[in-house]
């Protein structure tokens, strides 16, 4: 067993009774549910890279770096779930539920997001900011930096350009963004029809990570985080 590890399984039968009630800060209770291969978490606090484990509680700041050939899921509150793909460079840039956001600096990602009842979501990228609402949906940045993203079945997703204009994904559509440019029309899933797949067995996958989750009070927060 390694020491996070034991230090998990020491906190859960540590914890109070008021440990399965959701804490009071207002943020997404952010935590690594599986990974495989290489994945590194670097701590906002600077207190040095750590090796990601499954329970391993993510805080505002965050970065999370996976290998090729590795992946990684990411749970927000135990009823939305970010699947991070092989070469993907993600950072958790703030966890207010009110206005959360994440940046994807290259690589791929799939999520299926709980509906959002009047809170603000978004991943941003080099070239682009995609505003979401409850959806399935997946962004993905090339080695040119050149945003896609893509709405499965259900959702909205807004595409904004940094470089201005915006468009609005619906069920099924996709567009890009090249750096200096604004969104492509929305078109016909292409590039994201492959994966539509892998967000099928991430929905089934959600079920079984809600039925295990409880929220972690801040107290048994800090104290697992102590190890990172």
């Amino acid at each position: 067993m390694t020491l996070l590890a034991a230090v998990l399984a020491a906190a859960a039968l540590l914890a109070p009774a008021s440990a399965q009630e959701p804490a009071a800060s207002g943020n997404w209770d952010a935590r690594i549910v599986s990974s495989s291969g290489t994945v590194t978490v670097t701590p906002a606090d600077g207190s040095g890279d750590a090796a990601a484990a499954a329970d391993m509680p993510l805080d505002e700041g965050d970065r999370v770096v996976v290998a090729a050939g590795s992946s990684a899921e990411i749970s927000l509150d135990g009823d939305s779930l970010i699947d991070l793909q092989p070469g993907a460079d993600f950072t958790l840039t703030r966890l207010q539920k009110t206005e959360s956001s994440f940046t994807l600096a290259v690589g791929s990602l799939l999520a299926k997001i709980q509906k959002l009842e009047g809170w603000d979501l978004s991943v941003r990228t080099p070239t682009a900011v995609a505003a979401v609402r409850g959806t399935e949906f997946g962004v993905e940045v090339d080695a040119d930096q050149q945003s896609h993203v893509g709405v499965f079945d259900e959702g909205r997703v807004e595409v904004t350009s940094r470089a201005g204009g915006s468009e609005l994904l619906t069920p099924n559509q996709e567009t890009f963004v090249r750096r200096g440019f604004g969104p492509a029309r929305a078109f016909a899933l292409r590039r994201f029809a492959a994966r539509r797949r892998l967000m099928r067995a991430q929905i089934r996958r959600l079920r079984a990570v809600r039925a295990r989750f409880s929220v972690l009070p801040p107290s048994q927060r800090r104290a697992m985080r102590r190890y990172l």
